[in-house]
C-alpha cells in the first residue's frame, strides 16, 4: 500500500479508514518486539507516578497497556460506557471505575462490571489513552464515537496517549475545535512531551 498525505485525504473517517487497514498489516507481521519496547517506556514514564491513574484494555489492534498494571504505587480505574445518560448531556459518555471484575462491553472493549465503584475524573491524577493515530503536538484521531473527547473536556489531570510509532505520521492530523489534545505520548521508541512540541522546544 502506498501511503497518502494527510493533505489529500478529506475527512477523519477517510484517515481512519487508512490506518485501520495499516493496523492489520502491522499486526499481522508481529508486533510483539514492539510492544516489550513500548511497556520498557511505559515502566520508566509510571515508576515515577502515584495517585489514581486511569487506562484501558486494549482491543485486538490496539497498542496494549497492560503491563503497567503491576504497578504498585498506583491505584488503577477503568473506562466504560456510561449505564445511564446524564440528563442534558447527549451522547453515551465514558466513566471511570474501580474495577471489581471485567465484561465485554461496547465494541468489545473489556470494561468494569455493573460492581465496580465509579471514581470521579476529578479524583483521577492521568489517564493512559488509545487512539487510532496521534500527532507529536498531542493531536489525537479516536475511533468516531467521541468518548474521550466528551470525557475529557475538563479533566485537569495528565493525558497520555499509547501508541506504536508508525501511528505517528509526519504529516498533521485533521483535528476539530473539540479534540482533546494529549500531554505526552508513550510509544515503542520514545516519550515525547506534546506540551514541548507545542511550544516549539521539542
Amino acid at each position: 500500500m502506498v501511503a497518502r498525505n494527510f493533505e489529500d485525504w478529506n475527512s477523519k473517517k477517510e484517515c481512519r479508514s487508512y490506518f485501520e487497514s495499516l493496523y492489520i498489516q502491522k499486526f499481522s507481521r508481529g508486533l510483539e518486539a514492539n510492544q516489550m519496547k513500548l511497556n520498557s517506556h511505559l515502566d520508566d514514564f509510571m515508576s515515577s507516578k502515584s495517585g489514581v491513574w486511569g487506562s484501558y484494555r486494549a482491543l485486538t489492534l490496539e497498542a496494549s497497556a497492560d503491563r503497567v498494571f503491576q504497578i504498585s504505587n498506583v491505584n488503577w480505574v477503568f473506562p466504560r460506557v456510561a449505564p445511564f445518560e446524564p440528563l442534558g448531556n447527549p451522547g453515551r459518555n465514558l466513566e471511570f471505575c474501580k474495577a471489581q471484575g471485567f465484561i465485554k462491553g461496547s465494541f468489545g472493549v473489556l470494561e468494569p462490571d455493573r460492581n465496580s465503584t465509579v471514581v470521579s475524573l476529578s479524583k483521577i491524577d492521568g489517564l493512559l489513552i488509545p487512539g487510532v493515530a496521534f500527532s507529536r503536538q498531542g493531536g489525537r484521531l479516536g475511533r468516531g464515537q467521541g468518548y474521550y473527547d466528551r470525557a475529557l473536556q475538563s479533566f485537569l489531570g495528565i493525558k497520555v496517549g499509547v501508541c506504536f510509532d508508525f501511528q505517528i505520521p509526519t504529516r498533521k492530523l485533521p483535528e476539530e475545535d473539540h479534540d482533546v489534545r494529549m500531554d505526552f505520548l508513550i510509544t515503542d521508541t520514545e516519550i515525547i512531551n506534546c506540551r514541548a512540541e507545542r511550544s516549539g522546544n521539542g
